[in-house]
């Protein structure tokens, strides 16, 4: 069974109990979305402490619904989690930074009121900027840009043109991205022509790719482009990022 509850503006409280199937997610789904239409930008206390089990087939149905309401997360710019369960716990904290527009958060069953207080304390709406800027390397052979913010499809195209252009010059080159804080990004991304085919062929010839953060998320992903290329990718925290610098600045060798 799925409660839904939307008396406690600017509050959805969403209770999950029991074993889920499809026809569940569909009754929830179709009182969701129009009220989310409707109130327009609210907070989302989700309580699955009394959860059991869901369906494949209700499972499935949730993703694709979950999918469709991507760019409606903005509506929705918190949303707190209510378990014991500490897997579950574990991968809110994990997804969180990936989510776009959301900001995600467990509670502990004993938190509910805590967690509602934070649901419900709306941040400000912030003027839209792009989250992608291309930094001033001073270097012909050093592409830098910086993430900090929601990445948008039509932002792609600032990094997009500047590496097109480097690739198309010839030899190899070396790169540098600052990453302060990511927001999400536009799930088309994942189907721009363009910026697939450029990461294709800047594999081939990228030598050097420093990743300036704080986040620890990025690990994972950084040992995983590790293994399936020949570019030598390291991260520095914030605090070296002078070392980063002068890394990628180092000589790049050509082949003969």
């Amino acid at each position: 069974m799925i409660h839904f509850d939307t008396t406690q503006s600017p509050l959805f409280h969403v209770t999950v109990k029991g074993d889920i199937d499809r026809e569940d997610i569909r009754d929830f789904y179709r009182k969701f979305k129009p009220a989310l239409d409707e109130a327009g930008r609210v907070g989302l206390v989700v309580d699955m402490t009394g959860f059991g089990d869901i369906s494949a087939g209700a499972a499935l149905e949730d993703v694709i619904e979950e999918l469709s309401l991507l760019d409606d997360l903005k509506k929705m710019p918190r949303a707190a989690l209510i378990t014991g369960n500490r897997t579950l716990a574990g991968m809110v904290r994990y997804i969180n930074p990936v989510v776009p527009r959301m900001e995600l958060r467990a509670f502990a069953p004993e938190e509910i009121s805590t967690a509602a207080q934070w649901a419900a304390d709306l941040p400000e709406k912030k003027p839209h900027r792009p989250g992608l800027t291309v930094i001033d390397s001073g270097h012909p052979d050093v592409l830098a840009f910086e993430l900090d913010g929601y990445m948008d499809d039509d932002d792609m195209e600032v990094i997009v043109r500047p590496f097109r252009e480097r690739i198309d010059r010839g030899g190899k080159f070396n790169a540098l991205a600052r990453l302060k804080h990511f927001a999400g990004f536009d799930p088309e991304i994942l189907f721009d022509r363009a910026l697939l085919v450029m990461k294709w062929d800047a594999i081939r010839v990228l030598h050097r790719y420093a990743v300036v953060t704080d986040h620890q998320w990025v690990r994972p992903f950084v040992g995983f482009a590790r293994m399936v290329s020949h570019v030598d990718v390291r991260i520095f925290p914030m605090s070296e990022e002078q070392a980063a610098w002068d890394w990628v600045k180092e000589p790049v060798p050509q082949a003969l």
